[in-house]
C-alpha cells in the first residue's frame, strides 16, 4: 500500500490523487534527508583534504541547492495535498511502469512494503555503488 495506510485503499486504479500526492512527498524527504547526508560526508572528505582543494570544489555547493529543492518540492506537495478534494482518484500504475527505479514504481502501484530497502537492487536499472 502507498504511504501511511487510511481508511481506503491507495492502489490501483483507482488510488485517491490526495493519497499518491502524499505518498510521493514522503519519497521526497527521505531523498532529501539522503541528499543532506551525502553532502555533509562529501563536505567532511573535502574539509580532510586540507589545503589541496581543487579550484572546482565550489561545484559541488550544487549538492546543497539540489537537496534545497527537494526539501522545496516535499513541501511544496505536502502543500497541494491540503487542496486535493478526497474524491479525486487517479490510477499511477502506467505512469509507474515509466519509473526507472523497480522498487520506487512498486511502491508507488502499492504491489509492496512502503519503506525503501536502501543498497539493494531490486531489479535491471536499478544501481548499487557500494
Amino acid at each position: 500500500m502507498l504511504a501511511v495506510e487510511k481508511d481506503t485503499d491507495k492502489s490501483g486504479p483507482d488510488a485517491q490523487l490526495a493519497l499518491l500526492l502524499d505518498f510521493v512527498q514522503q519519497e521526497l524527504d527521505r531523498l532529501a534527508v539522503t541528499s543532506d547526508r551525502l553532502q555533509g560526508q562529501i563536505g567532511e572528505l573535502l574539509i580532510s583534504g586540507g589545503d589541496d582543494l581543487p579550484s572546482d570544489v565550489y561545484q559541488v555547493q550544487d549538492i546543497d541547492r539540489v537537496s534545497q529543492i527537494i526539501h522545496d518540492l516535499a513541501r511544496f506537495l505536502k502543500s497541494v495535498v491540503l487542496q486535493v478534494h478526497p474524491e479525486w482518484c487517479i490510477d499511477a500504475t502506467h505512469a509507474a511502469d515509466n519509473l526507472i527505479m523497480s522498487e520506487l514504481a512498486s511502491r508507488l502501484r502499492g504491489e509492496q512494503d512502503n519503506s525503501p530497502k536502501e543498497h539493494a537492487p531490486a531489479a535491471v536499472g536499478d544501481c548499487l555503488f557500494l
